[in-house]
């Protein structure tokens, strides 16, 4: 009880100072502190040391509430800003350590998987409960779970609940979060590393995680009204990248849905594979299945994963 009364004292400017400058990181990508395991003499020093007391000195106001002082962070000009590089500041400030612009990075692992599901319309919002698991390769479920405990994949809304309710195995995390660079709970991690390898764009095109969604968001796609393929592409990308495409980011994806039309009149057993059973009401085979191309493609773009 003396430890905690320690640590909430008004007398120890420590534990706000080190929780704001974590939930700064993970909305900036780096903290006003950038070692954040280290606020002593051999750490950094805070590139903005009056925000920092700031955020500190609010968190306590706001009663040790990180959903209030979240608010108080993405509600700020700062963080509304683009994070498009200006010429203007390269020689001025490089690094954006005088926060001149928003940083650009990739969601982290358990998100990627929300993104698909949320634009798919299969994410459960479902609130608390126990873990979930997620569909697995089978030779992975074999070699990691070959004792008594068996992972079997959830079925109906525990199959597409958040990341976060995902059963962890310090030994044996699901694949596609150490693909995306989750740690593995061997060792203490206070900030996650980012990676840009092939095998992401791999999993994100074949595993049956995100194959699923690819399917879930073309049938939603060929629900909803739309006058012409164009509209309907450019009502695509706007759920997958946040804004109005250009006129030839629209064209290709027109252009990859003829091709997907033109292959899959040709292969019939191949479209009927992919599409699986998410063929909506009405539809020819050829033609969800282009669609589902369409979708694999982007929920692949790195826009789309991408913090912007």
């Amino acid at each position: 009880m003396d430890f905690a009364n320690w640590l909430v004292s008004v007398d120890n400017p420590l534990p706000p100072r080190v929780l704001a400058n974590h939930l700064w990181d993970k909305l900036f990508g780096e903290g006003l502190v950038r070692t954040m395991n280290d606020f002593g003499v051999r750490g950094e020093r805070p590139v903005h040391p009056e925000l920092l007391d700031w955020l500190a000195t609010d968190y306590r106001r706001l009663g040790w509430s990180r959903k209030k002082m979240i608010e108080t962070i993405v509600t700020s000009a700062t963080y509304q800003q683009a994070s498009a590089h200006r010429e203007e500041l390269r020689e001025i400030d490089p690094t954006n350590k005088l926060l001149a612009r928003q940083n650009r990075f990739r969601v982290e692992a358990e998100i990627v998987r929300d993104l698909c599901l949320s634009v798919s319309g299969l994410l459960s919002d479902k609130f608390g409960g126990p873990s979930v698991f997620p569909p697995l390769p089978a030779g992975v479920a074999a070699l990691s779970y070959s004792n008594k405990f068996k992972w079997k994949a959830s079925e109906g809304e525990n199959r597409y609940r958040r990341g976060l309710y995902t059963f962890f195995k310090r030994t044996a995390p699901h694949p596609n979060l150490i693909t995306f660079d989750c740690p593995d709970s061997n060792t203490t991690n206070v900030r996650r590393r980012t990676s840009n390898t092939p095998l992401q764009a791999l999993t994100m095109l074949n595993n049956e995680v995100f194959v699923e969604a690819s399917r879930a968001f073309a049938r939603r796609l060929l629900e909803m009204e739309a006058a012409s393929d164009d509209q309907r592409m450019q009502q695509a990308l706007r759920l997958c990248i946040g804004r109005e495409p250009v006129e030839a980011e629209t064209a290709r994806f027109v252009d990859l849905l003829e091709n997907g039309r033109t292959y899959y009149r040709a292969h019939p057993e191949s479209g009927k594979k992919l599409i699986g059973k998410y063929l909506p009401d009405g539809v020819a085979t050829p033609e969800a299945a282009a669609w589902v191309a369409v979708a694999r493609t982007a929920l692949n773009l790195d826009e789309f994963m991408t913090r912007e």
